[in-house]
């Protein structure tokens, strides 16, 4: 696609009418980065999104990106394939913003359940709304060689909600 005065005429719009397309939060504590479309001149740029994203205090724009063309939020998705399946980054709303909360979850709590019986590792399990840290759980478990059945709940969870976020 040539980016032409249309188009950045027709982001200009979607800006001052406070309406983005769509919109994205980073899931994890850590630092994420992005690959989006520089909304002033169209050309790909890489963007950091950091800061806790449960912490009320961190400044919104810090954790969150907003896409306002069709263009862009189709780079987007292509761009951040992997990092949207393991639901790194998830669309900014109500429910994800709950949802991060209940995801969020320390290594040290994850080793913590993995040496105990298989139903600490179940019941933690069940709380889980997002991927991400089922895979973070995922290879904790591998790594520490833990039993074939925790490792086949640990996958089946995972499954189960890699289809979710694709349905």
């Amino acid at each position: 696609m040539t980016l032409n005065k249309s188009y950045f005429d027709s982001v200009r719009k979607a800006q001052a009418e406070g309406e983005p397309l769509a919109g994205y939060i980073k899931g994890i504590k850590g630092i994420v980065h992005v690959h989006t479309i520089d909304t002033f001149n169209g050309t790909p740029i890489v963007l950091t999104l950091k800061g806790d994203p449960t912490d009320p205090t961190v400044d919104i724009d810090d954790v969150t990106i907003f896409l306002w063309t069709q263009f862009e939020l189709d780079y987007f998705r292509k761009a951040n394939k992997v990092i949207l399946a393991e639901g790194i980054l998830a669309p900014y709303n109500k429910e994800t913003i709950e949802a991060i909360s209940v995801n969020e979850v320390s290594d040290e709590e994850l080793e913590a359940a993995l040496k105990k019986k298989f139903f600490a590792v179940k019941s933690l399990l069940d709380k889980f709304t997002s991927p991400a840290p089922v895979v973070r759980l995922l290879h904790m478990a591998e790594d520490m060689n833990r039993p074939v059945g925790t490792i086949s709940a640990i996958q089946k969870k995972l499954s189960t909600l890699q289809q979710i976020d694709e349905g």
